[in-house]
């Protein structure tokens, strides 16, 4: 059995090897942290992650470490990603392949037992890497029309009259735009790293957590085109002003508030219908 110095001493090596190899990625996705507001949430997912790992920590305090040689495997495939999305300056790859390691490292070290407890955190670490450009703006588009049309359709249903000219908002006193920002992708980001957390901790089967979990796209894309819908609403009551600045801003946490309020009632209501069921 090797002696716990010993231990520390191995796994202080093999971490900073891997913050060696991995250093030009972390200072990208961390950039990307700081400068983009779709992924500034990206700080808080480590650290969450961190504590998933902590709540586990009696669990795995009993758990047998019995490596397993196909986590070889695993951290030979992260390093040929590495590899890969360096040549192609593909760094969604490269970030992948970060978390792969770490989850092949845990299986090849510690073996399946472990792996198993140490799965959901590891996959949460999945939240703090930006999308691909690709994806991105296949979505945006699309999110930015149909919370535009949506928004139009309820303005009009409240008896405003309104126009649409594509993601253009014509209002009688003024004209809003669903720009990029407002498609709704970082309230979306957000929204789905907080519905892993709430599905993976219902008493449910995994496909049950699953199906809670998928919930959390529809809510957000809801709230986001209502959203659009309140701001049109108030830029014909009160003017355009009030879809910049602090109003604006609080609107949408009150919006964003209101959703995650949605989601855990039907949280809730899963719950309730699993253990009701016979």
């Amino acid at each position: 059995m090797p002696r716990p110095g010993s231990t520390i001493l191995w796994i202080g090596a093999l971490s900073a090897a891997v913050l060696a190899v991995y250093a030009p990625v972390l200072r990208g996705l961390v950039g990307d942290w700081i400068h983009d507001p779709n992924y500034s949430h990206g700080f808080l997912i480590p650290a969450v992650s961190g504590f998933l790992v902590w709540q586990r920590r009696r669990q795995l305090a009993s758990t047998p470490v019995l490596p397993a040689l196909l986590g070889f495997a695993g951290v030979v495939l992260a390093l040929v990603l590495l590899v890969v999305g360096a040549a192609g300056a593909e760094v969604f790859t490269q970030r992948v392949s970060l978390v792969l390691l770490l989850g092949s490292l845990a299986l090849f070290l510690l073996g399946r037992q472990w792996m198993g407890r140490l799965a959901f955190p590891l996959a949460f670490l999945l939240f703090a890497v930006p999308m691909p450009y690709v994806l991105y703006y296949s979505l945006t588009g699309p999110m930015q029309g149909f919370a535009a049309k949506a928004a139009v359709v309820g303005l009009k249903g409240v008896g405003v009259p309104v126009v649409a000219q594509g993601n253009i908002i014509h209002l009688p006193n003024t004209s809003l735009e669903v720009a990029e920002a407002c498609s709704g992708i970082r309230s979306l980001y957000a929204f789905l790293a907080l519905g892993a957390l709430l599905a993976q901790s219902l008493p449910i089967p995994v496909w049950g957590r699953m199906i809670v979990f998928l919930l959390t796209i529809p809510v957000s894309i809801a709230a986001n085109a209502f959203r659009v819908w309140g701001s049109g609403l108030g830029a014909y009551l009160a003017g355009p002003q009030v879809t910049q600045g602090f109003i604006h801003e609080f609107f949408g946490f009150v919006v964003f508030a209101a959703a995650l309020s949605i989601y855990l009632l039907l949280r809730k209501g899963a719950r309730v219908l699993w253990h009701s069921a016979p």
